[in-house]
């Protein structure tokens, strides 16, 4: 019998370049085949190709176009400066930590000397910024509640035990508290000769005390091999290479193996802690539009990655700035939070436009703002066909607004 060897080789190839278009941790995905009408409040009727739409389906368009359709004058320009010592106003700098320890003798950049995260947290006081909790953070993204200015969210990763040994005493001195997202899998099967881990005891202790603890996975916190010479990605966010059958995942299987092992850290959360809400910290910050969308089907909202930056209403994913970098001292760690650039705002008729959704792009030399908040911020009511690419604004009458 002759064999074939081309086959599955092309078989190969053909599932990389699936997983490189499904993968790709894009936020808009364009829509160039097919041309959008739009019929605007004077009625008239104007076909486009300068529009997207983004993961969670909400549809962007050109300025210029908006401005034309809604009849108003549209902004999209930094704030205007801020007061003496106020350096960035609602938004959270949204503070990641890892391992503390009180060994002069341990010298590894990632581990932090307890008494440096003390002098941190001091100096955070001292130069004007607010620690809040991760209720205050609940409310400020999901339920547009205010926070201070310069507020500040205090989160660990990976539930070691020098959190409770260290950290908190630490956090009770100063009167704050933090969250921490475990990989619930080292609480459940402690695994001997690793550095420790928090118990379900210490964690219940804290969390009577004001601390949070979240989903880090149950057991996806590790990198694993995804293709046939052995590369690796991390396990949560890739399709995983099956040696025996000589290919990568299906989406189905990457579903199940996924939401399987989410589910299960937020039960054990739920059994242990009594959790009634949910947050998760991507491990290595690596993630996915299909992560987060496993990730909403299980109500987990409120999501934190690894980017830099301040968290904001406009987005789920909110980035984290890594202060557990004991290269940093304690001024500079501060430092670094007053030097962010002004934030951009979105603005109508010179009026300033909340956003809880994605904020206005530049793509391919324009501006694309998010037709339905302008839609809502001016009393529009936009009726959108996505399967025929229709859409249509009429004014909201003032029975209906009231």
């Amino acid at each position: 019998m002759k064999l074939n060897l081309h086959k599955p080789q092309k078989r190969y190839i053909l599932i990389l370049l699936l997983m490189a278009v499904v993968f790709l941790p894009v936020q808009f995905r364009h829509k160039a085949m097919t041309k959008l009408s739009i019929t605007g409040l004077d009625g008239v009727t104007i076909s486009t190709d300068a529009y997207a739409l983004t993961a969670d389906h909400k549809l962007m368009v050109d300025k210029d176009l908006a401005e034309q359709i809604l009849k108003a004058r549209i902004g999209w320009e930094k704030e205007a400066p801020l007061p003496k010592g106020i350096y960035y106003r609602d938004h959270v700098a949204v503070l990641m930590y890892h391992h503390l320890t009180d060994d002069p003798l341990m010298l590894y950049p990632g581990v932090l000397p307890a008494a440096q995260f003390d002098q941190q947290l001091q100096l955070l006081k001292q130069e004007g910024f607010h620690v809040i909790t991760m209720k205050q953070y609940r409310q400020f993204m999901l339920d547009r509640a205010p926070v201070p200015d310069n507020a500040v969210l205090l989160t660990f990763d990976d539930g070691y035990e020098s959190f409770y040994k260290l950290a908190f005493p630490i956090l009770q001195k100063h009167g704050y508290t933090a969250v921490n997202f475990i990989i619930v899998s080292d609480v459940d099967h402690p695994i001997k000769h690793q550095v420790p881990k928090l118990t379900w005891e210490q964690m219940r202790e804290m969390k009577r005390a004001g601390m949070d603890f979240y989903n880090h996975t149950y057991n996806l916190h590790n990198y694993a091999v995804v293709d046939a010479e052995g590369g690796t990605r991390p396990a949560a966010s890739a399709l995983l290479y099956i040696h025996d059958e000589n290919r990568n995942e299906l989406n189905e299987e990457y579903y199940r193996r996924v939401t399987g092992d989410l589910a299960h850290a937020e039960r054990r959360l739920t059994e242990e802690l009594g959790n009634t809400d949910s947050a998760i910290a991507f491990p290595y910050g690596s993630y996915n539009d299909k992560l987060l969308e496993i990730c909403d089907s299980l109500g987990i909202q409120l999501k934190f990655n690894i980017g830099l930056g301040l968290g904001s209403r406009t987005t789920l994913n909110a980035p984290r700035i890594n202060e557990g970098n004991r290269t940093l001292t304690p001024a500079l760690s501060i430092q670094q939070l007053k030097q962010f650039e002004p934030p951009m705002v979105l603005t109508v008729n010179s009026r300033k436009l909340p956003l809880a959704g994605p904020p206005p792009e530049l793509k391919n030399g324009k501006v694309l703002v998010p037709l339905d908040a302008l839609c809502t911020g001016l009393g529009v009511e936009m009726h959108y066909d996505s399967s025929s690419g229709v859409v249509k604004l009429t004014p909201v009458s003032r029975k209906e607004a009231g």
